[in-house]
Formats: structure tokens, sequence, C-alpha cells
């Protein structure tokens, strides 16, 4: 009886050690999983940033830029003019492009 439960007892400490060993080398693979996609993620954009180069946007004179968002490859800039009105320019991010603006009014 004794040699029995010696046996099961030896089975259950590698069947610990087994599952413990593989818990391990799966977090290492997680970890480097992680590791090679932001390594990927930062060189995507650099590269984009490298494609777009410096692409100019204009606005009129006095206008404030008051702020800028993205959403995909669109830019959204929010802007106050010199008279005071307020509008919402969006961009094409990669060229500049300019697809038009929202202009901001107050309701009656």
């Amino acid at each position: 009886m004794e040699e029995q439960v010696t046996e099961i007892s030896t089975r259950l400490k590698l069947l610990v050690g087994g599952m413990t060993t593989l818990l391990v080398v799966g977090l290492i693979l997680l970890v480097v999983g992680i590791a090679r996609t932001s390594k990927d993620l930062t060189e995507q954009s650099e590269q984009l940033a490298a494609k777009i180069g410096d692409v100019p946007v204009q606005i009129a004179p006095g206008d404030i830029l008051l702020n800028a968002s993205a959403a995909g490859e669109k830019l959204y800039l929010a802007i106050r003019h010199a008279d005071g009105r307020q509008s919402v320019m969006v961009i094409d991010a990669m060229t500049g492009e300019v697809f038009g603006r929202l202009k901001l009014e107050a309701s009656q």
C-alpha cells in the first residue's frame, strides 16, 4: 500500500512539474510575441513617418489651431478663425489633401 502511495505521489509530482514547465514556456513565448509585435509596430510607424515626409497644411493668417486628432488616415484639425467662428478641417494624413471643412454654427 505504501508503495502504491509513493508511486501516485511521484506521478503527481511529475504532472505538476510538467504543467509548471508548460506555463513558464507559455509565458516566455507570450513575452517574446509582444516584444516582436511592438518592434514591428515601431518599424511600421517609422516607415510611415519617412514616407509621409513634410506635408504643408495651410490655415489663414489669424486662425488658431485648437486641437488635432487622427482616425485612420484622416486628420481632424479644430480651428478658431480670426472672426471668432470655429470649424473642423478634415485632411488626408498621407497627402495633406483637404477633404473639406465642418463649419460649426450656433443653432437658432
